[in-house]
């Protein structure tokens, strides 16, 4: 049986409000601000950031079961926000558009860095279909197609990539997202609002 997305959201929480969960906010925090302000972070300066040696930045990430995203150079290009063009979620954040790793960085980053209104687009998982939508600080609106649904997914046992964000994404409708579940029963099926409010969770933590 699948796990009500409430559930999801409580272990959402529980896992960023834990002791390693707080230092892994606020290390990823420095580097979402590193990307954002600057680009493509060296590992030079991604430890300068940090107050880490450079050549224990991703080892210490990944020791948190994050896994930061490089680039073929070896520069770091994401840590949920990400400069990946090649990522379906995209959003719009200081004044520049980005991808997220997933469906609820897109919903929660806006949050996170106080956007009045962000403009995010993804794509159906299941069809390809575009679904856009608009974040502000006080819920989501304009939410194309309406009946677009999102699925959440545990986000413990291994990186965060693996077991969270390439599980949680959008759908072009509750049926579509629930057909997902049917292969993966960890997940949950719940409205792009409902996601925005486990988002906006979230978002408060930082």
């Amino acid at each position: 049986m699948n796990p009500p997305a409430a559930a999801l959201g409580d272990q959402l929480v529980a896992k960023w409000t834990s002791p390693e969960g707080a230092r892994l906010r606020a290390a990823g925090a420095k580097i979402v601000d590193g990307l954002l302000e600057l680009g493509p972070l060296t590992h030079e300066r991604a430890g300068r950031m940090l107050g880490w040696p450079p050549h224990e930045v991703l080892p210490r990430f990944e020791a948190m079961d994050f896994r930061l995203e490089t680039d073929p150079d070896g520069n770091i290009i994401g840590a949920g926000v990400s400069l990946n063009a090649d990522r379906p979620h995209s959003m719009e954040l200081r004044g520049r558009t980005v991808r997220g790793w997933c469906a609820l960085d897109a919903l929660m980053f806006p949050v996170v860095l106080d956007e009045s209104v962000s403009r995010i687009t993804s794509r159906c998982a299941t069809t390809g279909e575009p679904v856009h939508a608009t974040v502000t600080p006080s819920g989501v609106r304009d939410v194309h197609p309406a009946t677009a649904a999102v699925t959440l997914a545990p986000a413990t046992g291994a990186d965060i990539r693996e077991v969270f964000c390439d599980r949680v994404n959008f759908y072009a409708s509750e049926a579509l997202a629930t057909d997902a579940t049917l292969q993966d029963t960890d997940l949950a099926v719940c409205s792009t609002a409902e996601a925005w409010t486990v988002a906006k969770r979230l978002a408060d933590l930082f």
